[in-house]
């Protein structure tokens, strides 16, 4: 009797190590012998899995299309052979694991409407995957913090939809798939995450003026609003945001208005327009949302001119039209008055003698300053005649009578010099015009001085 030794069997198996769930295996067996065309068994250490398979070589691939959890095992191989009808047995080769798990891809995630947001707008994030194990949980939470959103698919996607977001939605999102294979529960890696900012953007808001009792004109320059009527600004904006506030700025000065904004406009009332509003006017919205404040730009600038009634401003162009003719003669007049004035200031009064003597006499507003004038020019022509009658006494050779006739003379030039005092004093009197009194004056200056003269002609004549 003879015996065969059949060697251990060698067992490999690809892919090596944990195989995903649903991925063909393949376990190799194979031996070195000569006893070729036996049969390569497989099985597994423990339960009832066996395989076999017959091969003219010495080795051969049991294949293990879309293994499960039920596949998972300790497998091993053997070979049996038969030599002169008698039945050979390899001993059993090492054993292999087959591990099998449920590999999940990382999921995508997507925003709509992407990047920035409007406060109150409704956004909707997307999550999927790609996996045969369909019938999971999708979950979508923040990367810091505790919000956590779940949600059951048929599919491979769902979609979380935020309504009229606000700051508390504010952050980062991610998304995760968790399924449940042969009762054992799979979650699938975090996705990427997206960024959800929320913002307020405010449009312009629109400034308008009216007048209910129609006091106004738009002119170039602006709105032109009749004093006294009424006005009113108007502003509003188109936004979506509850509540606001509208401020009316008056430029130049740092009064402002505000107003509670009703249906997205205030309304700013002037029940009586004066010049004090005369100015640019300009609106701003504002409006407070989860206690953060925001601001719009201002509107356009709207220039409001504050006129006269036409009424009054015709009654005033008619009057200054109907005193024309009356104010044309008393200009005339007062221009007269001014012409003769300055004339009678520019003349001169007085008398002239040979001597280059003159009397003046200023005709001043008080009696006493005249009387002291007049006086004065007495004083001075009489000073005079007395020095003239001296030279004439000392030419004298002491002709008795030429001297006897030389003090009737005198005396005659005495006489003269009375009546010249008694003119002038005459002229204090004389409450009549300046010019009275310079004609009064001239005229007995003139006589006596043609009398001193002659007199004198006759005493040089007897010398």
């Amino acid at each position: 009797m003879f015996s065969v030794s059949l060697p251990r069997p060698s067992i490999s198996m690809n892919p090596a190590g944990e195989v995903t769930w649903g991925q063909d295996v393949a376990i190799t067996c194979s031996i070195t012998t000569q006893h070729l065309g036996g049969t390569f068994i497989l099985q597994k250490t423990s339960g009832s899995f066996r395989k076999t398979q017959t091969s003219s070589t010495n080795s051969v691939t049991f294949s293990i299309l879309k293994v499960n959890f039920d596949n998972e095992g300790a497998y091993q191989c053997q070979y049996q052979t038969q030599i002169s009808s008698r039945d050979f047995s390899s001993p059993l080769s090492d054993s292999v694991r087959l591990s099998v798990t449920v590999s999940l891809p990382k999921p995508s995630i997507s925003m709509n409407p992407a990047g920035e947001v409007t406060w109150g707008q409704d956004v909707g994030f997307t999550c999927s995957i790609s996996t045969q194990h369909l019938g999971g949980t999708f979950i979508l939470q923040k990367t810091s913090g505790s919000f956590r959103k779940t949600q059951m698919s048929s599919s491979n996607s769902v979609t979380f939809s935020f309504l009229k977001v606000n700051f508390d939605h504010e952050g980062s999102y991610q998304c995760q798939y968790q399924t449940q294979v042969s009762s054992r529960d799979f979650s699938s890696p975090f996705t990427d995450s997206v960024r959800l900012s929320v913002s307020v953007p405010l449009l312009q808001p629109s400034i308008n003026l009216t007048s209910p009792n129609k006091g106004l004109a738009w002119g170039s320059e602006g709105a032109e609003v009749t004093r006294g009527y009424s006005f009113v600004i108007t502003c509003s904006i188109s936004s979506h945001y509850p509540g606001g506030v509208f401020s009316l700025i008056f430029s130049g000065s740092n009064i402002t208005d505000a107003k509670p904004a009703v249906n997205n406009s205030a309304s700013f009332n002037f029940p009586v327009a004066e010049y004090e509003h005369q100015g640019n006017y300009s609106c701003v919205y504002e409006v407070t949302l989860s206690s953060r404040k925001f601001t719009s730009t201002e509107t356009t600038l709207i220039s409001v001119i504050i006129t006269l009634p036409l009424l009054l401003l015709v009654s005033t162009v008619v009057a200054g039209i109907l005193l024309v003719p009356l104010l044309v003669p008393l200009l005339v007049l007062v221009v007269v008055f001014l012409v003769l004035r300055r004339r009678r200031g520019a003349r001169e009064p007085g008398a002239h003698f040979q001597t280059q003597l003159s009397v003046r006499n200023h005709h001043e507003d008080f009696e006493e300053e005249e009387e002291e004038e007049r006086y004065r020019n007495f004083e001075e022509v009489h000073e005079c005649m007395r020095q003239e009658q001296t030279r004439g006494m000392e030419e004298e050779d002491g002709d008795e009578d030429h001297d006897y006739g030389e003090e009737e003379d005198n005396g005659h030039n005495h006489v003269g010099s009375e009546d010249i005092y008694a003119l002038v004093e005459g002229q204090g009197e004389d409450d009549e015009d300046s010019d009275d009194d310079y004609v009064n004056v001239q005229q007995p200056f003139d006589e006596d001085t043609l009398d001193i003269y002659g007199e004198h002609e006759d005493i040089y004549q007897n010398i």
